[in-house]
């Protein structure tokens, strides 16, 4: 793993919401009901263009990641984590993603790693276990997405243990698509990782 430096909450925020942004049912979410299509022309610019140095962008995307997800308010997929969370920028490997662990979750993932909880575990599964829901054919249309095109893949995001091993916090079906297709990433990829006291106590850990 590559220390590439510190990063802000907002550039955190933004590749998660870059990560999620072209999703129906995020969207849907975003244009609320009563249908606001306005709000969803909003957040696309703020995934699809972004300036980290516009404010209002940055509270932007920090209002619908905090609303749907919790970040930062320990509540959600921050249960059990405290607003104290510190950054880093890193390059993996490949074969460092692969060694990542799923979040501690029940239903899909689980069915997919249940012996290691590492995403090389899903990556074998992902063809021939069945988890009931759609994650089996998002995972394989996003590896068959970046087989096919040159398109930036958004940042997994991870928190280290105190063991030092690094568990997603966003990203599952996306870190398991890399996996399946390493040969499109001979120089790694990006991804950032978080770490505090509190991530000891993470609902997800």
């Amino acid at each position: 793993m590559e220390d590439l430096g510190a990063a802000t909450e907002d550039q955190v925020i933004l590749a998660w919401l870059q990560a999620e942004i072209e999703s129906p049912d995020f969207q849907a979410y975003i244009v609320g009901n009563p249908p606001q299509p306005a709000n969803l022309s909003l957040a696309l610019k703020a995934a699809r263009s972004p300036d980290l140095r516009d404010q209002a962008q940055n509270d932007l995307r920090r209002q619908i990641i905090t609303s749907i997800y919790g970040f930062g308010q320990g509540k959600g997929s921050f249960e059990g984590l405290a607003n104290e969370i510190a950054w880093r920028r890193v390059k993996l490997t490949t074969d460092e993603v692969a060694e990542m662990l799923y979040a501690r979750h029940e239903g899909a993932w689980q069915l997919l790693s249940p012996v290691t909880r590492k995403v090389a575990e899903g990556a074998t599964n992902i063809g021939h276990v069945f988890t009931g829901d759609g994650t089996n054919m998002v995972v394989l249309s996003l590896a068959s997405g970046i087989c096919h095109s040159d398109k930036k893949v958004p940042e997994v995001i991870a928190l280290k243990r105190p063991d030092g091993r690094l568990v997603i916090l966003e990203g599952h079906a996306r870190a398991t698509a890399i996996v399946l297709e390493a040969h499109r990433f001979p120089h790694g990829v990006q991804a950032y990782v978080g770490d505090g006291p509190s991530v000891a106590g993470w609902a997800y850990l």
